[in-house]
């Protein structure tokens, strides 16, 4: 088969999988790898589900992002423009490729009019971001939701500057008197982070707020919350590392007769077992205070890394265990004792720097909250935590949904897997009306869901990759139970990239190490290309490792640049030779290598395009090494690239 012949192939059975995810009978589940028409799907679904009947206000569209929504938006209005102006013909290709059978006289009428009733419907089509979507269910029930009903949205930079003076503010409280207990917490984390790691510790607290607001303005508050961390630890109300120590370091809790006979011997032995016996002598010998004090050396004793390692291997050996049989097993019985003393003091540990860290966390957040509340202001998270919190009030969510269930009947989400948990349980709140069997309208109501957990932004607004998969088998399950149609579709076949490069993501994702966290359990990941046939080239060059850095003698002059024998400057030169080779030298002429296929010449300067993460010195290295190997360069620019 000729390549434009396997092109022609898998276009009609990428065409033939994208149909079935449009079919709009169903609700639809789809898994797409970049480049393979996603945003192609979701506009041929809307579009199949206007044509069935869909009412243009009752179908509701979640994006990730504004440029999505704009982009979705404007591919709708082009195909209706185009199909109130194109001959029956064209048209009824058009709408045949979409549904997959020869279009009726009455359906291409339909086809020709939906433009207009886009245009009539009221609010037309709702293509907005989860956030918008969720601000306007605040706006239109306020008062169920219990915000302000005039209330306005923080843009990200106004609430991150809010939340900085907030906890500036509540860090300088800590020293005042009558906060106590709020300067124990502080002092408490600030034993165990850096300024930047505190920092970044409330941070992290601060985008879990949701769930965190939920269990301290629970019925026992914080103090409930912190009773269940320490009962979740094993740590006893009132209970200290001091109060454990006192009571562990008592001659009644161990063998001290044994450890001393098992000193004896060590002195006998090498010079390990001379050391770690002075450590244990010396520690017995001690008072109950000096003891406590001196716990982490005794520990050096039995432990590595001076108490905080692993357990040696040997605590006795041979030559010093023969002046005293048994000394083995007094010093193992010792070694067990004190890893569940370590276990016990690491509890405690992080008992306390948890509770700290709570503390803290729940007066920076009151706070924002407060200066929030007298401002009538809501964030982005609070949009979303608040609609939740709306459809899932058992008094009021019935209500809301009522009103909802006459306006919506179809759900699409693009990007599901960038969807966090209070985002799904919006959305699961919102279909629940759809599989309930008796609904206020009889009509066909279905969920579409399109996304590729590889592509998941993992950091990005509590994104939950592994979601995606738990939404699709809860959705699968309502859907079935309720005697409804449902399909599970992966589109493969990518039109975006060369064979080369996708044949290079799939050996990368081919080693279960690189799967890890991408893929599922199984899961094979394979991309299927339409360019067949078109040239491509992946290199994987080894990391440029920078040279052995010698020291200049003292006071000599300098005599070459600092800091140009870098791995920045050695990768910059390696680049400027392969480019060099391609385009300029002669003995390049014969080389397969430098010739550009697509066009059937040598590679030119100008076909050369050098993507950077960052305009950092490398940049700087790499058109100086150009310029010096005579390599036209157009300098560094910023490029939009379509």
């Amino acid at each position: 088969m000729t390549p434009a012949a396997q092109r022609e192939a898998k276009t009609a059975k990428a065409a033939a999988v994208q149909r079935r995810a449009a079919v709009p009978e169903a609700s639809v589940w789809v898994a797409a790898s970049a480049g393979t028409g996603k945003t192609k799907v979701l506009t041929d679904r809307v579009l199949a589900l206007m044509l069935l009947g869909a009412r243009p206000e009752r179908l509701l569209c979640l994006t990730f992002t504004k440029a999505a929504a704009a982009e979705m938006a404007n591919r709708l209005a082009e195909t209706l423009g185009r199909w109130t102006a194109l001959d029956d013909g064209p048209l009824a290709g058009e709408v045949a490729a979409l549904t997959g059978e020869e279009p009726s006289d009455e359906t291409l009428a339909a086809a020709r009019r939906l433009f207009a009733r886009v245009l009539d419907a009221p609010g037309g089509i709702k293509i907005q971001t989860i956030h918008a979507f969720c601000q306007a269910l605040l706006m239109r029930f306020p008062l169920e939701a219990e915000v302000p009903p005039h209330f306005q949205v923080l843009d990200e930079r106004t609430a991150e500057e809010m939340l900085l003076s907030t906890r500036e503010a509540v860090l300088s409280r800590a020293g005042t008197p009558g906060a106590e207990g709020l300067a124990e917490a502080v002092a408490e984390i600030t034993a165990y982070a850096a300024e930047q790691g505190v920092q970044d510790l409330i941070a992290e607290l601060i985008r879990e707020r949701g769930r965190f607001l939920r269990l301290i303005q629970g019925p026992d508050g914080l103090r409930g919350l912190l009773a269940r961390l320490r009962a979740a630890l094993g740590v006893a109300e009132g209970e200290t590392a001091e109060s454990v120590l006192d009571g562990a370091t008592a001659d009644e809790s161990f063998d001290a007769m044994g450890l001393w006979l098992a000193c004896e011997a060590m002195q006998s032995g090498g010079i390990i077992d001379r050391y770690h016996g002075e450590l244990i002598a010396r520690w017995l010998a001690a008072t109950p205070a000096e003891r406590v004090a001196g716990f982490t050396d005794y520990l050096g004793a039995f432990y590595k890394d001076g108490g905080e390692g692993d357990r040696f291997a040997k605590l006795i050996h041979k030559e010093a265990l023969a002046r005293a049989p048994g000394a083995d097993a007094i010093l193992d019985g010792e070694a067990r004792r004190l890893e569940t003393l370590r276990a016990r003091l690491n509890a405690l540990q992080v008992s306390d720097a948890t509770a700290a860290l709570l503390i803290l966390g729940a007066e920076i957040l009151m706070a924002y909250e407060g200066h929030k509340r007298a401002r009538g202001l809501l964030d982005y998270d609070d949009l979303i935590l608040k609609a939740r919190d709306l459809l899932a009030a058992p008094d009021v969510a019935a209500w809301v949904l009522y009103k909802l269930d006459g306006g919506l009947d179809h759900i699409l989400i693009d990007e599901a897997q960038d969807t966090n948990p209070d985002q799904w349980r919006v959305v699961q709140a919102l279909a629940e009306e759809f599989f309930a069997g008796q609904g206020s309208r009889e009509a066909v109501r279905t969920v579409f869901a399109v996304g590729d957990a590889k592509q998941s932004i993992y950091s990005f607004q509590r994104a939950d990759p592994t979601g995606f998969e738990r939404m699709r088998d809860f959705f699968a399950g309502r859907t079935r139970d309720a005697g409804l149609a449902w399909d599970s579709v992966d589109l493969e076949v990518s039109f975006r990239s060369t064979a080369a490069v996708l044949r290079a993501v799939d050996a990368v994702f081919a080693r279960a190490e690189a799967r890890d966290g991408v893929g599922w359990e199984g899961e094979v990941i394979a991309h299927d290309p339409v360019r067949v046939g078109q040239a491509g080239l992946v290199e994987l060059w080894p990391p440029a490792e920078p040279p052995e850095r010698v020291e200049p003698e003292a006071w000599s002059p300098p005599g070459e640049r600092s800091g140009a024998a870098g791995a920045e400057a050695k990768l910059a030169r390696l680049i400027a030779r392969r480019i060099r080779h391609w385009t300029r030298d002669p003995a390049g002429a014969a080389d397969p290598d430098c010739r550009l296929a697509s066009r059937g010449r040598r590679i030119a300067p100008g076909d050369v395009l050098i993507l950077v993460r960052r305009r950092n010195r490398f940049v700087d290295e790499l058109v100086r090494a150009l310029k010096q190997s005579d390599v036209p360069v157009a300098g560094v620019d910023r490029m939009v690239l379509t």
